[in-house]
């Protein structure tokens, strides 16, 4: 032990006093502070940093004209990217940007054809032609920027498709929103109609007991007439009411069903989004297996969690609206029009007798329709249960998958089952979301347009019935008339006027009950709110349905930091490495002529190695705390754990070149070139070739730079601790070969490096 640690002083000693020993080591402690430094500033921030990255960008969209509205979506998009600086957009005409691409002054063109706006408004006609941007890349630039222009490319189209929507769905909402405040302004009429009514129900009992008492002699005759003359004026004015009801009806109901179908492809979008988002997640999960890194399913997992979420709520909307549609079709299923009783004696006239054929016709009719509606609504239910699945298939999703990112925050880790059950839950819910899609257009559109048919016939068969009832109103108003001149009826007379008045008391009470059930469930003011709605939130809402809640664990503030636990596991690697190369693995014996032993020259060499990589991984752990500021959450544990890994690597490296000599640094050299590409450093293991996944959990790179991760953005301690203890081994197991194999292997490796020494191929 003790000649160890003489090897070790005699080492430092002639590195102090030996100008030329102490310029070496200088080199040894500076190189690797100096590659990790300058590759973590070079790529501090790249991706805050693209305003400097051309785009020319061509408008020659000549816009065109909606709904009456001027439609220019190309200048719209140029004023918003002037505001932009996330890239250098450029302005100019067709031939510049041509000319610029292909001379590298731009790195990509983005060109809006003249017809872009045009396009965009065959959304509402039978063909629809999709808009196109045409977009060109010069990827021989740059590895990189490609990506970047892409981006930019992508958030342009991103901003155009929520201005077409918001245009056209607004102006859609627009028309119907003015649809429904021409019925809003009729709700006073409507209501009026409606109180002359239940006033005029209220008041015939009475007139009949006068009636009957004038009959009878009971009564005061001038108390029926006064009792006549107050009535008129309500008869009258219930005429004019209905005349103007009846009038404005069938238009409403034209525009509102008009309307509504425009907007009903966006219905279906909703669904084509919740299945890509789905077809997105099961992509997602498709990835996962039981060995993936922990880091890593937890992210998937929660991108998982937010789609399944995303897509509930899609999926509650279209429920809400299903349900809408089919209490509108109910409201109508229930209701029952009022039967007009034709006395006998008058069917002898062959023109009340064919109205009271039309009338048994329409009846018969109305039936049918309330049959149809029936199973439009039995339609409706079907679908809606569907969607209950799909709610429910989400739910169970979404908790599996909070209940596994759960144990991935405790340590544990993914089992094959789990993922299995999460991937048939997945395939449960796109099998079920695509059966909805797929029933869309001949279930939920035909059944709204049935239904809005029957509503325009069941119209009719009321604007119908209204006009037969102003042909009783006027008998009723005769029959008021002419009970002023009761005096001068006989008593036939009376009787008959006596006989018919039951006919008609019972017909308006028919119908004010009708009313009155319709205004207990408040059915007049429900249809009139739904469509006077604020048609510019509503077009806001269709522009961009879905808000995303960013959260973000452990985040970086910067691409740079995100980078340097990478660069400093490789430059502590290549300090290492630069020490093997360097340095001498042989010691002639002590001063005092004592033979030292195979093991003694391993170890005190070692200490050595250790000392010089230690002083080089401390001076870049300060440069990155200190001159480059990088993020670190826990600065002196990131210092003692580099100072740990350090000693590792030299262990490994110095292990490798001592046992094997040129040989060993040979292996070392290769072992580098795999772990930087096979460990995650730059890019996912995940999307690397199949060989660095099976490769990935044996290098000795993957357990530093996660350790690494761990304590520059936060520390999850199960985590670390496996870092560590798999690090631990490395360190033991090359430690044991270095002191067992010393001896033995330096032997034959002697003979070796002899003979090829002797051929004149290798340097001395």
């Amino acid at each position: 032990m003790k000649n160890i640690f003489r090897i070790y002083a005699r080492d430092i000693k002639r590195i102090c006093t030996n100008w030329a020993a102490m310029i070496m080591a200088i080199v040894i402690i500076l190189i690797p502070s100096l590659y990790s430094l300058t590759n973590i500033k070079a790529s501090w921030d790249p991706y805050a940093n693209t305003s400097g990255i051309k785009i020319a960008v061509v408008n020659k969209d000549s816009g065109t004209i909606y709904k009456d509205q001027d439609l220019n979506l190309g200048e719209e998009l140029i004023e918003k990217l002037e505001d932009n600086d996330k890239m250098d957009w450029t302005f100019v005409n067709e031939e510049e940007a041509s000319e610029g691409l292909v001379k590298e002054k731009y790195y990509a063109s983005i060109v809006i054809p003249e017809d872009f706006s045009k396009c965009v408004t065959t959304l509402m006609e039978k063909e629809v032609v999709k808009p196109k941007l045409i977009y060109t890349v010069n990827e021989k630039i740059n590895a990189i920027a490609p990506k970047l222009t892409d981006a930019g490319a992508k958030s342009v189209k991103n901003q155009l498709d929520e201005n077409i929507v918001k245009t056209v769905s607004g102006v859609m909402f627009r028309l119907i929103n003015e649809t429904g405040v021409e019925i809003d302004g009729k709700r006073t009429d409507i209501r009026d109609i409606i109180n002359k009514i239940y006033e005029l129900d209220e008041e015939l009992p009475e007139l009949e007991s006068i009636l009957n008492d004038t009959i009878g002699g009971v009564s005061d005759v001038n108390s029926l007439l006064l009792k006549t003359n107050d009535m008129l004026p309500t008869v009258s004015s219930l005429l004019d009411s209905t005349n103007d009801f009846v009038n404005n009806s069938d238009y409403i109901v034209d525009k509102m069903q008009s309307d509504i179908n425009e907007i009903s492809p966006r219905i279906k979008d909703d669904l084509l989004l919740s299945q890509q988002l789905v077809d997105n997640a099961s992509v997602t999960l498709d990835n996962l297996d039981e060995n993936i890194l922990p880091e890593t399913a937890k992210k998937s997992l929660i991108t998982i969690s937010e789609t399944a979420t995303s897509s509930k709520v899609t999926v509650s909307e279209i429920k809400g609206m299903l349900k809408s549609t089919k209490s509108f079709l109910k409201k109508i299923i229930d209701y029952e029009l009022p039967h007009i009783n034709i006395d006998d004696s008058l069917l002898e006239d062959e023109g009340v007798a064919k109205i009271q054929k039309q009338l048994k016709d329409q009846y018969d009719i109305f039936d049918d329709v309330k049959d149809n509606l029936k199973t439009i609504n039995k339609s409706i239910t079907i679908l809606m249960d569907k969607l209950d699945d799909v709610e429910e298939k989400l739910d169970i999703l979404i908790s599996r998958t909070d209940e596994k990112i759960q144990d991935l925050e405790d340590g544990k880790g993914l089992d094959l089952q789990t993922l299995t059950d999460l991937r048939s839950c997945l395939k449960d819910v796109n099998t079920l979301i695509s059966d909805v899609i797929d029933s869309y257009d001949s279930e939920i559109m035909n059944g709204i347009n049935d239904g809005f048919d029957s509503i325009k016939y069941i119209l009719s068969i009321t604007v119908d019935i209204l006009k037969d009832g102003q042909d009783v109103l006027p008998h009723l108003e005769e029959i008021l008339s002419a009970s002023q001149d009761t005096i001068d009826f006989s008593g036939d007379k009376l009787a008959d006027l006596k006989d018919k008045f039951p006919e008609v008391k019972d017909k308006v009470h028919e119908v004010a009950d009708k009313l009155r059930e319709m205004d207990e469930d408040d059915a007049f003011n429900e249809i009139i709110d739904m469509i006077t709605n604020n048609w510019d939130d509503q077009s806001n809402f269709m522009a961009s349905p879905v808000e995303i809640e960013d959260n973000r664990l452990f985040s970086w503030p910067n691409y740079g930091s995100s980078s340097a636990p990478f660069y400093i596991v490789l430059c502590i690697w290549v300090g290492a490495l630069i020490a093997s190369a360097l340095l001498s693995f042989k010691a002639e014996n002590l001063d005092d002529g004592v033979e030292l032993k195979p093991y003694e020259v391993y170890l005190g060499k070692l200490l050595t190695f250790i000392t010089l990589t230690t002083i080089a991984t401390i001076l870049a752990c300060c440069g990155a705390l200190l001159w480059l500021d990088v993020y670190v959450v826990h600065p002196i544990i990131f210092i003692l754990y580099s100072i740990f890994v350090s000693i590792v690597f030299t262990l490994i490296i110095y292990t490798a070149a001592s046992l094997l000599d040129d040989i060993g640094k040979a292996i070392i050299v290769v072992m580098l070139v795999i772990q930087m590409a096979g460990t995650g450093g730059t890019f996912p293991v995940e999307v690397t070739p199949s060989v660095f996944h099976n490769i990935y959990n044996y290098l000795p790179f993957t357990y530093a730079t996660n350790g690494m991760r761990q304590i520059l953005a936060g520390i999850v301690y199960p985590l670390l601790i496996k870092d560590i203890k798999v690090l631990s081994i490395y360190m033991i197991c090359s430690l044991v070969l270095g002191i067992t194999l010393k001896g033995p292997l330096n032997k034959g490796n002697d003979i070796i490096m002899n003979k090829l020494l002797k051929s004149g191929i290798l340097r001395h």
